[in-house]
């Protein structure tokens, strides 16, 4: 049996407001798709986040729908409920439009396919994750029963996330016996052996965030296809060709240097100009000239290297604490800690997702 493992295709994620950015996700997606045929896998296991949001636009439903006559018959399609897609206060999902087996929504969720176990369970964070964990526990003995078995959830790990809050599960909090380890949720590749099998992030199918280009430079962007014929899993990695985004660093005096880009796809340009005494309006404007037709959408950071920086004395200041001082609340520091780390890295658009993340749990409380 062949499986592709594919998650967080982000369907009607409209990246910098562009009408190209959410087409991009939408060719990613039915490539990823296409490949999958030609490989003609078996089962499709989509690991959550099929959709951007509970409430997708129209466009996506239609993308969605087209896809699936595609692999009608060819091929079986599972799948849990991601962070970005399921609904909140136990509303229907998007994915109940359409004839598909949505995995885990209350709790853990199986079937038995061709002797091969197929569990999953669907997002489950905040105050659920206790009940995420007792869930979990029950898939060591239902796997006991197979030689086979592939577990499917969409869920934060440690240490694959690190910092406080920002993770549901440690490692060794996993259950230990499935074949592999379907997971969905980061948005940059991982693949490593675990228990009796191996654990995977499949990643996105798309460049979602500047966050994102390091990992697609170094593993591409894609899904895996795992086949389970054999005494252990080989697994091989499927890459998209998706459009391009680079980061560059560029002094400015020598920003005709950039008419030397050249790619297929017109790039996405995270710019960042140095130099003494910037003159930013000018600087908009020549690289308004320059870029023209070379890129789809440039992003302009400057560094002034004619103003000083302040730099505070190591050790005499740990951020994390001054916010549990002064906001007692754990919660609420945690979330402030997420927020700094993001947006000091300018990842506007996954801060603004935690930030309405954790409003969204308060007001279901």
């Amino acid at each position: 049996m062949r499986i592709a493992h594919i998650s967080d295709t982000h369907l009607g994620h409209r990246q910098y407001n562009l009408d190209e950015r959410e087409k991009d996700i939408y060719d990613a997606f039915e490539q990823a798709i296409n490949k999958a045929i030609e490989e003609r896998v078996d089962i499709l296991i989509h690991a959550g986040d099929l959709f951007d949001s509970s409430n997708p636009p129209i466009k996506a439903l239609y993308v969605f729908k087209n896809v699936l006559k595609k692999i009608n018959e060819k091929m079986k399609f599972y799948c849990v409920l991601g962070d970005h897609d399921r609904p909140k206060r136990r509303g229907m999902p998007p994915h109940k439009l359409f004839e598909i087996r949505v995995l885990g929504v209350n709790g853990l969720e199986w079937e038995d396919v061709n002797g091969i176990l197929i569990a999953g369970i669907s997002n489950l964070r905040g105050k659920m994750a206790e009940q995420l964990k007792e869930e979990m526990k029950k898939f060591d003995s239902l796997a006991e029963k197979y030689k086979k078995s592939i577990l499917i959830a969409h869920q934060a790990i440690y240490p694959y996330l690190t910092f406080e809050g920002s993770y549901e599960l440690k490692e060794d909090e996993l259950p230990k016996n499935a074949t592999y380890y379907a997971f969905g949720h980061l948005h940059a590749r991982q693949l490593v052996r675990f228990g009796k099998g191996f654990f995977a992030y499949a990643g996105s199918t798309e460049i979602l965030s500047k966050d994102d280009i390091s990992s697609w430079k170094k593993d591409g962007k894609g899904f895996y296809i795992v086949d389970l014929e054999g005494d252990e899993p080989s697994i091989q990695k499927i890459n998209l060709d998706i459009r391009p985004q680079i980061e560059m660093e560029v002094e400015q005096d020598k920003l005709a240097t950039l008419l030397n880009l050249d790619f297929t796809k017109k790039p996405i340009l995270h710019l960042i100009v140095k130099g003494m005494k910037i003159d930013r309006a000018r600087i908009q404007e020549k690289l308004g000239e320059l870029l023209k037709d070379k890129v789809l959408y440039h992003r302009i950071d400057f560094i002034d290297l004619s103003k000083p920086v302040t730099e505070l004395p190591k050790g005499q200041l740990k951020i994390e604490e001054l916010f549990k001082e002064y906001l007692k609340d754990e919660r609420l520091s945690t979330l402030a800690i997420k927020l700094l780390h993001l947006l000091s890295r300018k990842d506007i658009e996954n801060a603004k997702q935690i930030a309405s993340g954790y409003l969204n749990e308060e007001l279901e409380k």
